[in-house]
């Protein structure tokens, strides 16, 4: 074993029987803190071999669809594929950043009607839109109403990326279904598109997860945005 790495291997087991004895103590946060000021708390894409791989300059648009017969401001289509959008195109690492170039979705409802989103392929829009790649997101599932009472969240989502000129799916994913907050929220105390906004925003981060670095502490204070009012 070199030096060096010695080193490394004494620091993580000495790091290893901190841990042990400040959690006991109650000082675990204590001393994970300097880590993540150091190290940072990013876990790296899903799919990052794959993001790795597109070659750089490539267009790239990101379509979500559903046929769960949601209409006017219920239906997430628009809201979702401009919020994954945004995620992934800005928590990329600086270089991955300057590689893409984003099609907005102002684009795509320009040139595709309701009917067309939901019957053509995402590889024939992408085409026709002169993207490199598609992120395509169906939605199976899409509630945010818990009960009569309550908001919760809840959605079903599966993620393609697709390589438009051969139409390869480069990236397939049936996500588990994702509930936000984890505790339901009273009705009487917030607007409903207020909380399907906030709701689709955290869903976007979630399919961002796939392709670019993000913090997989965040999910621990999901109740933060609805906090008592």
């Amino acid at each position: 074993m070199s030096h060096s790495r010695g080193l490394v291997y004494t620091f993580a087991l000495t790091a290893l029987m901190s841990l042990t004895l400040f959690s006991a103590s109650g000082c675990a946060g204590a001393f994970l803190m300097p880590i993540y000021l150091i190290y940072g708390t990013d876990a790296p894409a899903v799919y990052k071999n794959e993001m790795k791989a597109i070659p750089k300059g490539s267009k790239m648009v990101v379509i979500c669809r559903s046929n769960l017969n949601l209409f006017g401001s219920a239906n997430p289509n628009a809201d979702l594929a401009q919020s994954v959008t945004y995620v992934v195109s800005t928590e990329m690492k600086d270089k991955k950043k300057k590689k893409l170039v984003w099609i907005p979705y102002a684009e795509v409802e320009d040139r595709f009607d309701e009917e067309e989103l939901n019957s053509l392929s995402f590889e024939k829009m992408g085409h026709e839109l002169k993207a490199d790649y598609v992120i395509g997101v169906e939605i199976d599932a899409f509630d945010i109403h818990h009960s009569t009472q309550f908001f919760q969240g809840n959605a079903k989502v599966l993620v393609r990326m697709i390589r438009v000129q051969d139409g390869e799916t480069v990236v397939r994913q049936s996500m588990p279904t994702y509930t936000y907050p984890t505790n339901p929220i009273p009705r009487s105390e917030y607007d409903e598109i207020e909380f399907q906004k906030t709701f689709t925003v955290r869903l976007a981060r979630n399919i961002a997860t796939l392709f670019c670095p993000h913090d997989p502490h965040a999910e621990y204070a999901t109740d933060s945005d609805f906090s008592n009012r």
